[in-house]
């Protein structure tokens, strides 16, 4: 009798283990980041970038350089080339940073555009790498 009710508790143990396991792994595999989403956040950030306000004779030229390096960032990350992407992502916080001291953006879209930046960085960051 005691050999049966060891028996089923050590099921039930491993039962509930198992189910934890579960939901554990359920709820990973639903918070993971995938790379159409941080194709999201790149094209959010391109969005806020031509609605942010550039200051000085180059503004258009300021906002077109950055641009370019989102495209550059997309691109890069649509071909798998995770480094690169954040690179040219990095490039266009530091670009940003550069611009709000030259006070040549306005400085709450450059706050907003380095945070975008820093999130978009993450995501990719947070890709499994490709075998």
């Amino acid at each position: 009798m005691v050999n049966v009710r060891s028996r089923i508790s050590v099921g039930i143990l491993l039962m509930l283990a198992l189910s934890t396991l579960l939901l554990f792994w359920s709820a990973l595999t639903a918070s993971a980041q995938t790379a159409d989403d941080c194709q999201l956040k790149i094209a959010n950030l391109r969005t806020a970038t031509a609605d942010a306000t550039f200051l000085g004779k180059n503004a258009e030229k300021d906002e077109a350089g950055l641009i370019g390096k989102l495209d550059s960032a997309s691109a890069k990350l649509g071909e798998g080339k995770n480094a690169d992407a954040i690179q040219s992502l990095n490039d266009f916080r530091d670009k940003v940073i550069m611009l709000n001291e030259q006070g040549k953006i306005d400085p709450d879209d450059a706050a907003a555009l380095i945070a975008g930046a820093d999130d978009a960085i993450a995501c990719i960051n947070g890709l499994e790498t490709p075998q």
